[in-house]
C-alpha cells in the first residue's frame, strides 16, 4: 500500500512538472517582432497587419523627415556615380563601390517587398518603411532576406555584387517618396557616413529637395515630372525608365491600362 501510494505521488508530481513545464513553453516561431510595435504578434496578426496596411501607421506621429533622421547607412564605401543623368540615361540613385560579399545594411526599419531579380538592378531588395517611403538596394550577389520579411533598421539583408546591369562590385542605392525617387545625398552625407542633421527638420523629401539643392548638397536638377512619348513607348516602359508605376500613370493621365499612347503626347509621371 505504501509503495502504491508513493508511486501515487511520483506519478502525480511528474504531471505538475510537465504542466509547468508546457505553460512556460513559447512557440517563438509563430512570433514576428513588427518594427514600432512593442510586443511580438503571431504570423496571422502580420498578415492582417499587411493587409491592411496597418504597419503605416507605425510611425505615424513623425513626419517623413524625421523618419529619415533616423535612417542608417546601407553600407560604407566610395560614391562612384551620383543620382542625374549618365550617358544619356537617368541614373535614379547612388553607386557605392563596394567588395563582393561585402554585408549591405537595412536602412530602416520595414517590410520587404521586393528580394528577386530585376532587369537591370539584378538582385534587388525594395524596403517599405511607411510615410511612403522605401529605399531599393540593387546588384547583390546574395539575398539575405525573402519578401514579405520584417527588417529592423541595420539588419544585413543582401551581399554587395555585380548582378544586372553593371560593370563592378558595388551597391546601387535609391530612396524614394510616393514612388518618386529623389538623391540620395539629399539625404545622407556619404563623405562622412551620417545622415544630414537637415532632413530631420522637413516633413518630406520634396521640401528637402528644395530646401538643400541650393546649399550645394546636391548638383542634380528636379526629376521632370513630364514625359513625351516617343515612338516604341508603352505604360510599362514609361513606368520602367520614371521608376514609378503603370497605375500611378493612369491615375495622373486619366487612362486606363488599355490607352493607345500617341507619339508626342505628354505625360504626367509624378
Amino acid at each position: 500500500m505504501v509503495k502504491s501510494k508513493i508511486n501515487s505521488l511520483f506519478i502525480f508530481l511528474l504531471m505538475m512538472c510537465w504542466n509547468t513545464l508546457q505553460a512556460q513553453y513559447v512557440n517563438t516561431d509563430s512570433l514576428v517582432f513588427i518594427p514600432g510595435m512593442q510586443e511580438p504578434v503571431s504570423i496571422n496578426q502580420t498578415v492582417d497587419l499587411s493587409l491592411n496596411g496597418s504597419w503605416d501607421t507605425f510611425e505615424e506621429n513623425q513626419t517623413a523627415g524625421e523618419l529619415l533622421s533616423l535612417f542608417g547607412m546601407p553600407g560604407e564605401g566610395k560614391i562612384i556615380s551620383r543620382f542625374g543623368v549618365r550617358s544619356g540615361r537617368m541614373h535614379y540613385g547612388v553607386d557605392i563601390k563596394m567588395p563582393k560579399g561585402d554585408t549591405i545594411y537595412a536602412a530602416y526599419n520595414g517590410r520587404v517587398s521586393r528580394s528577386s531579380y530585376y532587369y537591370g538592378f539584378g538582385n534587388l531588395v525594395v524596403i517599405q518603411h511607411g510615410k511612403s517611403l522605401e529605399t531599393y538596394y540593387g546588384h547583390l550577389s546574395k539575398y539575405l532576406v525573402h519578401s514579405g520579411a520584417w527588417v529592423q533598421k541595420g539588419e544585413p539583408i543582401g551581399l554587395a555584387g555585380a548582378t544586372g546591369r553593371a560593370t563592378t562590385n558595388h551597391l546601387h542605392f535609391e530612396i524614394h517618396e510616393n514612388e518618386r525617387p529623389y538623391d540620395p545625398e539629399l539625404v545622407y552625407d556619404f563623405e562622412n557616413n551620417q545622415i544630414r542633421t537637415d532632413a530631420g527638420d522637413i516633413e518630406n523629401l520634396a521640401e528637402l529637395h528644395q530646401e538643400l539643392r541650393p546649399k550645394g548638397y546636391s548638383v542634380n536638377g528636379p526629376l521632370s515630372q513630364k514625359y513625351v512619348v516617343r515612338s516604341g513607348d508603352s505604360l510599362w516602359k514609361i513606368s520602367q525608365r520614371a521608376k514609378t508605376s503603370i497605375q500611378n500613370l493612369c491615375r495622373l493621365n486619366n487612362l486606363t491600362e488599355t490607352t493607345v499612347l500617341q507619339v508626342g503626347q505628354v505625360l504626367n509621371v509624378y
